[in-house]
């Protein structure tokens, strides 16, 4: 007899533990779930970038590029700054104006991108380290659950001996 109700008050001490340790999991899981999605939304957006997607997916993702990084008004803003100084020297038009504007277009294109993608980046390891923070607390709950009930399991069958 007293090893059976030693036996099931281990039972219900590792269910209990078991229970106990995978309170935070939910929790976790509502709070980052979503963002474990990031990791690939980040890749497909730097891949598209890149041409792996195709001629479409390229000029979808430098649009969108264009679009979500404020490029397209400090470009426009910088052209009207180069041309108004060109056109104030009465060079508007002119090799130089031309050379001017080419210069700060591929400069500007050049530095942004390379921080777009920078953000890209970011966005992919965010959401990579959402998963493997939900995946190392669902790994620790379980491993604490097997330890308990391993242990438990000695103490038991010392006690039965």
């Amino acid at each position: 007899m007293g090893f059976s109700s030693s036996k099931q008050s281990s039972n219900q001490q590792s269910t209990s533990s078991s229970n106990s340790n995978n309170q935070a999991y939910p929790f976790l899981q509502n709070a980052f779930g979503a963002q474990t999605g990031y990791a690939a939304s980040g890749n497909n957006a730097i891949a598209s970038l890149l041409g792996l997607n195709g001629d479409t997916g390229q000029n979808q993702a430098f649009e969108n590029f264009k679009n979500s990084s404020g490029y397209n008004f400090i470009r426009d803003e910088g052209m009207k700054g180069i041309n108004a100084n060109n056109a104030s020297r009465g060079l508007l038009g002119s090799g130089s104006a031309l050379k001017a504007l080419t210069g700060y277009n591929s400069n500007l294109a050049n530095s942004f991108l390379n921080s777009y993608i920078g953000n890209l980046f970011n966005l992919s390891n965010a959401g990579l380290g959402a998963g493997q923070l939900l995946s190392s607390a669902g790994n620790t709950a379980q491993s604490q659950s097997n330890s308990f009930g391993t242990s438990s399991g000695k103490s038991t069958s010392l006690s039965s001996g």
